[in-house]
């Protein structure tokens, strides 16, 4: 854990966002949030790629964001909506996506950014 705390640090740093779907997953934080949201448009390749969904996880975002985060979240949103518009295209256009998301119960329209992990794990952060 430590080691992982490290490496997000220096790549924090070093000015690359390291998000694993599966450190999202066990600890998802409103950090987390944004900065998928702004990498929704490099996060439509590995969902067009993706050809098996090993799990599912669900993020709802108002369980992590309070107050003046939603302010930031509306924002973010709004800035980025042409690239999670095309993400959610994406989803629903991808056969194995779009069944993994139904059979967690998961609308691809209320999906503001999503993370694959190296294990095909896809984490989704709904609204």
């Amino acid at each position: 854990m430590t080691i992982m705390k490290s490496l997000a640090a220096a790549a924090v740093l070093g000015g690359i966002v390291l998000a694993p779907a599966a450190m999202a997953a066990n600890n998802p934080n409103f950090g987390q949030v944004i900065s998928s949201i702004q990498a929704s448009k490099t996060g439509v390749t590995s969902i067009q790629s993706l050809n098996e969904v090993k799990s599912v996880n669900v993020v709802k975002i108002a369980d992590i964001a309070k107050g003046e985060n939603m302010t930031a979240l509306d924002e973010a949103v709004t800035k980025n909506e042409a690239d999670i518009t095309t993400l959610r295209t994406a989803m629903a256009s991808n056969a194995a996506v779009n069944t993994a998301l139904q059979n967690a119960g998961v609308d691809p329209q209320t999906v503001v950014a999503a993370e694959v992990g190296t294990d095909n794990t896809l984490t989704v952060y709904v609204r």
